[in-house]
């Protein structure tokens, strides 16, 4: 995921086919609203993140809900919540900075990479349905994007995003990375799709 601004970036949509891949990468560019770092708040129950991270989160008081001020910040905190970091928990609460939040993060004592494998890609999805769902601007945002590829166009970052920028995206196709972070987006979309669809009916 993106962890540096850059000065100038290219405007990764101005000449875009419309079908064709939509690149995101830093909140205060084009389409930065899908950045994890987009500040906007939203709730989820503790139910649920002990539902995505194997464990009650909270023993001393495991109902209620929590607010996000972002997505890196839900995201962190159940990082920490899977390897029991209670400490950790707390001080990706206690900060607003998103690049803060992923510091901590990165610190999480006793992280192994296999176990956060296993529930990290639901993590993001399950904070994106809250981000997108419970914020109808934004909501409406991933929706309009239909059925295109969504892509974190980070450079750096070849499981979160696909490793390249925009600019040079396309002729790098067949050596793209992962993008989970697109793909967690995507499933968002069509759960928010799914909704609307039920919504709609008599």
């Amino acid at each position: 995921m993106a962890v540096c601004s850059h000065t100038q970036r290219y405007k990764q949509n101005r000449d875009q086919d419309e079908d064709g891949p939509l690149f995101f990468f830093m909140p205060n560019e084009e389409w930065g609203e899908f950045c994890q770092w987009y500040k906007v708040a939203f709730t989820v129950t503790k139910e649920e993140i002990s539902g995505l991270v194997g464990h009650v989160v909270d023993e001393a008081d495991p109902h209620g809900a929590i607010t996000f001020n972002c997505a890196e910040q839900f995201m962190m905190y159940c990082k920490a919540a899977r390897f029991h970091d209670t400490a950790r928990q707390a001080r990706v609460l206690e900060t607003k900075s998103p690049k803060e939040q992923k510091a901590l993060g990165r610190a999480t004592v006793g992280f192994s990479h296999e176990s956060w494998d296993q529930v990290k890609s639901d993590v993001v999805v399950a904070g994106n349905i809250a981000k997108f769902g419970q914020n109808p601007h934004l909501g409406r945002k991933l929706l309009s994007t239909g059925d295109r590829l969504l892509c974190e166009a980070a450079s750096n970052d070849r499981v979160w995003g696909i490793g390249f920028t925009a600019k040079h995206a396309m002729v790098q196709r067949q050596h793209w990375g992962e993008n989970r972070l697109g793909k967690a987006l995507m499933k968002a979309r069509d759960h928010l799709r799914a909704e609307e669809a039920l919504n709609r009916q008599p």
